[in-house]
C-alpha cells in the first residue's frame, strides 16, 4: 500500500522563512513514562478470534484519541481510519540515504538542513524512533531524492509503503532545490519543507492549526507542543485500524 503527501510552499512562505527564528529547547515537559497500548487478539482453541476483545481495544483507542489535544482525530477523519507508523526503532535506527548533489541548485547547506530536520524530529518529539544517515543506498529504508523543481507549487513530497496492519515498511522523501517559478530555495526553506515531510514519513497527517509544522502550507520552523503530542500519541498506540470489525465478526 502506498500514500503520497506533498507540501505546497508558496513564494510568500519561502520569503517568510527568513523572518522566523528557530525555537531553542523543547516546549513543555516530556512525559516521565510512555504508556503503550497494544491490540491483543485472543484466539480460541478452535482457531476463532475473540472479536469482542478486538472491539473493546479499538473503542479504547478511539476514546484516547478523541480526548487528546492532538490532530489525530482530523487524520482519521480525513483518511481511512488506519494508524500508520514505524515499529519502535531506538536500538536499530531507521536508515536514511541522503545523497550529496546530483541536481541543479543543490548546495551542501541544503543537505545539512535535511540532516538537521531529521535530528530535530529525533531530539524534539516523544517517539521511540532514531535515524541514521547513510551514504550508500543499498538497504536504506528511507530514500531522499533531490529534484530541480516540481511541475506545480510543491517543494516537497513524502511517499510511504506499509503493510496491511499499518506498519510502515519504507519511504521516499523528494525535495526540490527550486520553486515552480525557478527561485532557488534557501537552506532555511529546505529545512522547513523537510521538517514537514519527515512528519509524513513518520506517519503523521496534516494539522488544522496554522501554527503547527504539519499544517498543509506551513512556514513554521520548529515542532510545536501539539506536533509533539500528536507524534507521541501515535507512537503510544498500536498501528492498524481503529474501526470495529465488519458484520459477522
Amino acid at each position: 500500500m502506498r500514500r503520497s503527501t506533498a507540501l505546497l510552499l508558496g513564494l510568500a512562505a519561502v520569503a517568510a522563512t527568513y523572518l522566523l527564528v528557530r525555537q531553542g529547547g523543547d516546549a513543555g515537559s516530556r512525559p516521565a513514562e510512555r504508556q503503550v497500548a497494544r491490540e491483543t487478539v485472543i484466539v480460541g482453541q478452535a482457531g476463532t478470534v475473540d472479536w469482542d476483545s478486538v472491539r473493546a481495544t479499538r473503542a479504547a483507542v478511539r476514546r484516547r484519541i478523541a480526548e487528546s489535544d492532538t490532530y489525530l482525530p482530523l487524520m482519521l477523519a480525513e483518511g481511512d481510519s488506519l494508524l500508520r507508523r514505524w515499529p519502535d526503532r531506538v536500538d536499530r535506527p531507521i536508515t536514511v540515504y541522503l545523497p550529496e548533489g546530483g541536481v541543479t541548485g543543490y548546495t551542501v547547506a541544503m543537505g545539512q538542513a535535511v540532516e538537521n530536520a531529521f535530528s530535530r524530529w529525533q531530539r524534539g518529539s516523544w517517539i521511540p524512533v532514531q535515524f541514521q544517515i547513510v551514504r550508500d543506498s543499498a538497504g536504506a529504508e528511507v530514500m531522499v531524492r533531490w529534484i530541480d523543481r516540481f511541475p506545480n507549487r510543491r517543494t516537497g513530497q513524502a511517499d510511504l509503503r506499509w503493510n496491511r496492519r499499518g506498519w510502515i515498511l519504507d519511504g521516499t522523501l523528494t525535495l526540490a532545490t527550486h520553486s515552480q517559478n525557478g527561485w532557488q530555495l534557501s537552506e532555511d526553506a529546505v529545512y522547513t519543507v523537510a521538517l514537514h515531510e519527515i512528519g509524513h514519513l513518520l506517519g503523521l497527517g496534516h494539522s488544522d492549526v496554522s501554527g503547527d509544522v504539519m499544517y498543509p502550507t506551513t512556514s513554521v520552523h520548529d515542532l510545536t507542543l501539539r506536533d509533539r503530542r500528536t507524534a507521541g500519541l501515535l507512537y503510544a498506540l498500536p498501528a492498524g485500524s481503529v474501526t470495529d470489525p465488519g458484520p459477522g465478526r
